[in-house]
């Protein structure tokens, strides 16, 4: 079994997964199973594994190493600079947050807007927790092409459709350390023949 199928394998045994019978409401408003990395402690033996196999990829797949690692807010903030650290190097994590007046947009902290801008990286990555659309990570990424950025791709952890539309409609190249598909359903959709359909509680999205 490989690293990343340990990894995988590591993240079921938690409770990261919502159980049966629950479901939540995504930033995009698609429905489906939460996979909730903020569930995993920072510097837990789940969390050191989390960085150790994010900088292994990083490392194998992109030839040209980023300057800058990008989190989304929350989620991977903490990710992106201990991957940072670890990668060593002049590699630089940098944080993103969300407006106070509106929790779905995210924005480049002013640091990090002020860092890129003053730098003009040839090369940022972004890098997620969980890809569902990329309805998030895409708001990260526009941001540091205004601010300066030449190239910007984004890493998830865990891609749980097979195609990240809002990604793909800006031509944003992104890769997946787990490519591993859930249910995901539009909310009539969810209604007629998901999760709503089952009478699974929904948890709206703050």
């Amino acid at each position: 079994m490989s690293r990343i199928e340990n990894f995988k394998q590591h993240l079921l045994e938690t409770d990261i997964l919502d159980p049966i019978g629950i479901h939540h409401e995504f930033s995009s408003g698609m429905h489906g199973r939460k996979l909730d990395f903020d569930r995993i402690e920072t510097h837990s033996e789940l969390y050191n594994e989390w960085i150790d196999i994010t900088t292994d990829f990083i490392t194998q797949e992109y030839p040209m190493q980023p300057k800058f690692l990008i989190g989304v807010a929350n989620g991977t903030n903490r990710v992106s600079v201990d991957t940072a650290n670890k990668l060593g190097g002049n590699i630089i994590g940098l944080d993103t947050e969300k407006d106070i007046n509106d929790s779905k947009i995210i924005h480049l902290t002013k640091m990090a807007k002020i860092i890129i801008e003053k730098s003009n990286p040839e090369f940022v990555l972004v890098v997620e927790d969980v890809g569902s659309t990329g309805s998030n990570s895409v708001q990260v990424a526009s941001e540091s092409l205004l601010a300066g950025a030449r190239q910007v791709e984004i890493l998830n952890t865990w891609q749980r459709r097979a195609h990240l539309e809002k990604l793909l409609e800006l031509g944003i190249p992104y890769k997946s350390i787990i490519k591993v598909e859930l249910p995901t359903f539009e909310p009539i959709v969810c209604e007629l023949s998901g999760y709503c359909s089952k009478d699974w509680q929904l948890i709206k999205h703050d």
